[in-house]
């Protein structure tokens, strides 16, 4: 169902026309539609990134020898714009203004802060200058326990701005989880948040701090923000100090994230400066729309990707807007209520939040919004509509991609009408398709998402995998020298995308392949929520089973119920074998459903291997399925 089509005028003034009529005058093209300019931008890789380079008028030392040139591997060791030298933080505060904000924040417990780009200046600059007399320079590596706040991107920006590799975990992780992250990549200096606040409730994170600092050996030097040494360090930086900009090589790495451990130790992903410079102007500039002058916000902690995807959103000359707490503290209308207090343009959240504001009708205005972002899980086609009811006026942009590329490759675009449960596109650059087993091409069928060319936010590598054989084993297993990114999708008639679920938990049902978001969709609105995993059999079979949270007890009514929207909505095959209630479903910390732990568990894996507990939001919620085994 058609829910949105973009005004005339709404095309014209949008960055992605600008782009296009940039890319058709260098080349003497013409693109009729963004199919087509899509098109050309797989087709000229190199064309394509060039002028992604120059229309976004990056700044390097010098000039480049080369756009890509692939290694041995056709994806692993690609390198990229070789010769230039950059700084992410440069290209940050190029965007400095005196008649905007830098950022807008509000937590749990503050008022609203505008920080004003002179003071974040000024807080990168005392940063800078710390890290330097403490001998802190380009290679080395500096991980923050961090709430999202302003010093928060204050710290990372002046840990970049010196060449230094970035990582963070949010402190909501427990001691082991930062652990295990932190200790693979042997940092130097801790910067650590002592409380957190969420839910209404104060966390004290002291104690982790000092373990950290005593089981990872190399970290030679502890900051905790707000207490007297951190105050000590804002005052180093002179009223009218200048910052100095580090530039390093276009392939150098600028952080590392991990994977959500769910089956093991989480993977070390190491992303490259350039590419995600490239990739976020790319993301966010064309594909969300934001301008200069607009004011963004997507809610995360740090410890999620899309904290770093919206700190990009400074590089488009937008006012980075943080909220720190709860989405659903003191009430499910309370960041709803921060976002038109300060008159938001962008507004991004979990799949998983807007699923409950619908269900329990969540009253909001939001009269200037461009564009709603989605992303963490399939959106259903019912919350789409909710959603578009609410926000008449409004684009809304279901995003998927990931930590791999710290980024989207199905996406939005301003010139493309909005379909109800549909990503409107490929993003530009992004080779994909829907691969069946036999690795052929599909339309209008569920596949496996494949990318068949490189693109320069890919990992680099990640950390300590020598010979690169976590990389291979987590990308290219299934389809030698493709990319399988482990979901199932389907391209629509519409042009757009459909996610289907992890095809790694994708249920098979006499050889008819099912994607759990099917299942989800189709009884979101008769239970609170629920998780699906097919366990195969000795015999060759496989048994269904639905695991439900409900209000009160599961009755019979409610399974026939389910049983029957299933049936009705779906196929017979669709229909559980099992329905079973629980207390809670599991998810990582990013908002994915645990389906494929779920399923290890019941077949007899054992625990630790099955699943990495620290991985777990709500880690209680598993004791159901332990129980059973």
């Amino acid at each position: 169902m058609k829910l949105w089509t973009p005004s005339t005028d709404y095309i014209s003034r949008s960055e992605m026309t600008a782009f296009q009529k940039f890319v058709e005058k260098k080349h003497s093209l013409t693109f009729n539609h963004y199919q087509e300019l899509h098109a050309w931008s797989i087709q000229s890789p190199e064309d394509f990134w060039a002028d992604i380079y120059e229309y976004f008028k990056v700044i390097s030392s010098s000039g480049y020898e080369h756009v890509m040139k692939r290694g041995e591997h056709l994806f692993i060791g690609t390198s990229w714009f070789k010769g230039a030298e950059i700084s992410y933080s440069e290209h940050i505060f190029r965007q400095y203004s005196p008649d905007r904000p830098a950022l807008i924040f509000k937590s749990e417990t503050t008022e609203i802060r505008e920080v004003s780009w002179q003071e974040l200046k000024h807080m990168v600059l005392a940063v800078q200058i710390y890290l330097k007399r403490n001998g802190i320079g380009v290679g080395d590596r500096v991980v923050g326990v961090l709430n999202n706040t302003p010093e928060a991107l204050a710290i990372f920006l002046a840990v970049n701005s010196v060449g230094a590799i970035w990582s963070c975990c949010s402190p909501d992780f427990g001691a082991d989880s930062i652990l295990e992250r932190f200790e693979q990549i042997s940092p130097k200096m801790l910067f650590a948040d002592k409380v957190y606040h969420y839910n209404g409730k104060t966390f004290r994170k002291s104690a982790i701090i000092k373990e950290l600092a005593e089981k990872i050996a190399s970290i030679e030097d502890v900051v905790v923000v707000q207490d007297l040494k951190w105050r000590s360090i804002l005052a180093l930086a002179p009223k009218n100090g200048e910052l100095q900009f580090d530039r390093v090589p276009f392939d150098h790495p600028i952080w590392i994230l991990y994977s959500s451990g769910t089956t093991g130790k989480p993977k070390a992903i190491t992303h490259s400066t350039g590419g995600n410079l490239l990739e976020h102007f790319k993301a966010l500039a064309l594909h969300q729309n934001v301008q200069e002058g607009d004011r963004f916000m997507w809610y995360s902690t740090t410890g999620w990707m899309m904290w770093n995807y919206a700190v990009s959103s400074l590089l488009c000359g937008a006012t980075l807007c943080i909220y720190e707490g709860s989405l659903s503290y003191p009430s499910l209308g309370a960041v709803w209520k921060f976002a038109q207090e300060v008159k938001l343009d962008h507004f991004g959240a979990g799949a998983a939040y807007y699923i409950t504001c619908a269900k329990r009708e969540v009253q909001f205005s939001l009269d200037k919004l461009k564009t709603l972002g989605s992303t963490g899980s399939p959106l259903p086609p019912e919350t789409f509509e909710w959603l578009q009811r609410k926000l008449p006026e409004t684009q809304i942009i279901s995003l998927s991609g990931g930590t791999d590329v710290c980024s989207a490759f199905l996406t939005g675009c301003p010139s493309l009408e909005v379909h109800s449960g549909e990503i409107q596109c490929v993003s530009l650059g992004s080779d994909i398709e829907a691969w069946n087993d036999e690795g052929q091409g599909v339309k209008n069928e569920v596949g496996e998402l494949v990318i068949k060319l490189p693109m320069p936010s890919m990992p680099l590598y990640f950390w300590n995998d020598e010979g690169n054989v976590k990389y291979l084993e987590s990308y290219f297993e299934k389809y030698p020298g493709v990319w399988c990114h482990g979901d199932w999708i389907k391209f629509t008639e519409n042009g757009g995308v459909i996610i289907y679920g992890r095809s790694d938990a994708t249920l098979n049902r006499g050889g008819v392949r099912i994607g759990t978001a099917e299942i989800y969709n189709a009884i979101e609105d008769l239970v609170q929520d629920s998780l699906v995993v097919s366990i195969e059999q000795k015999d060759g079979s496989s048994q269904m089973h639905l695991y439900v949270k409900v209000e009160g007890k599961l009755s019979a009514k409610l399974e026939k119920d389910i049983k029957s929207r299933l049936k009705t909505r779906y196929t017979p095959r669709h229909v559980p074998d099992k329905i079973l209630q629980v207390p809670d479903i599991p998810y990582t910390w990013s908002g994915k459903k645990m389906e494929l732990p779920v399923k290890k568990i019941l077949m007899g894996y054992n625990k630790e291997k099955a699943v990495s507990i620290e991985a777990v939001r709500n880690p209680e919620s598993l004791d159901f399925w332990l129980t059973l085994v």
